[in-house]
Formats: C-alpha cells, sequence, structure tokens
C-alpha cells in the first residue's frame, strides 16, 4: 500500500499547518480560534487514523478460514499424530491450516468422477500437505485431485488424488508437527 491510496499527503499538510497556526493564534490572542484549530486537529486526527488503520487491517492481513468442530475432528481422524501435541500447538496448527486454507485453490480432474468430499474438507486436506511440506509462505497454492495414486509437489502446485493424500497425513508423526510449527 503506498500513501496515495491512503492519501497521505493532504492530511500531513493539513495537520502541519493547523499546528504551526495555534502558536499563531496565541501570540495574538486568538485564544478561542487556537482552542477551535486543536480540538479539531485532535478530533480529524483521529477520525483519520481510524480510516487509515481499517484500510491497512483489510488489505494486510490475509483471511483466515475458520475451522469448525467438525472440521477439527476430521483434521484429527485424518491426523492421528495431531492428538498427540499439546493443545498449544494444537491451537497453532489449527490456525496455520485456516490461513493457508484461504490461498488453496482446488481443482478436480476432469475424467474423475463426483467427489463424496467437500470443497472445505479438499483444501484443508490440501492446505495440510502444503504446509507439511513448507509451503506456507507461498500465494496462489493450486491442489489438483486426480486419479493417480502419487503425490506429486511443484513450486506451488499438488497433484494427488485423496487416498493418497490422506494416507500421506495419516503417517505423520507428532515431532514432523512439532518441527513444521517449529519452523
Amino acid at each position: 500500500m503506498n500513501s496515495k491510496s491512503l492519501g497521505l499527503l493532504p492530511w500531513l499538510v493539513f495537520f502541519f499547518v493547523a499546528l504551526i497556526a495555534i502558536p499563531i493564534c496565541i501570540s495574538f490572542d486568538w485564544l478561542a480560534l487556537a482552542k477551535f484549530i486543536g480540538f479539531a486537529v485532535t478530533v480529524s486526527l483521529v477520525v483519520v487514523l481510524r480510516i487509515w488503520l481499517h484500510r491497512l487491517g483489510k488489505l494486510g492481513k490475509p483471511s483466515r478460514i475458520a475451522l469448525n468442530s467438525n472440521d477439527l475432528f476430521e483434521l484429527k481422524r485424518i491426523i492421528p499424530a495431531l492428538q498427540h501435541i499439546p493443545s498449544s500447538d494444537q491451537i497453532a496448527f489449527q490456525h496455520r491450516i485456516g490461513m493457508l486454507m484461504s490461498q488453496v485453490t482446488v481443482q478436480q480432474d476432469a475424467s474423475l468422477g463426483v467427489l463424496d468430499a467437500t470443497p472445505k474438507y479438499l483444501a484443508m486436506i490440501g492446505a495440510t500437505l502444503f504446509f507439511l511440506n513448507g509451503h506456507e509462505a507461498t500465494d496462489n497454492l493450486l491442489f489438483t485431485v486426480k486419479e493417480h495414486h502419487s503425490l506429486q509437489f511443484s513450486e506451488n502446485q499438488l497433484t494427488s488424488s485423496l487416498d493418497s493424500a490422506v494416507v500421506s497425513l495419516s503417517t505423520c508423526n507428532a515431532e514432523t508437527l512439532l518441527r513444521v510449527l517449529a519452523a
């Protein structure tokens, strides 16, 4: 985000001129005007800072997909080792998976029939595989579900069958989860 999108320069000029005007008004004994300018600067500064922080907050942090109780049950069913790490690490793991889920795009191979899995479930599996393989910092992750039974990673793409992805996650151990969380 640059200063032009925030409209920073006009506001800085306004605040500078207004703050310089206060001692000038006081020197001419225009105390009421100096008080009014001081009050106007304070109120406008609070409003403008709120607007800027709101804009920065919307653009600065990625959206996180919240995992409900059913999602957490499925995650723990898929990765049994998740139950053997401390609860604080489980919460951190869930939070990071939710962050990655917002960056994962799920595609289904045309030759593959209709899957029983929901898109959120597929995104959760894809995000977990990307996270466990060190692709957390990459944007625009693509998880393609195909019929073949092997995991194939490229820079920001993962191609796998649903069964092989679940088997790969179920073989993960607690040490691996803790090592990836620490990274």
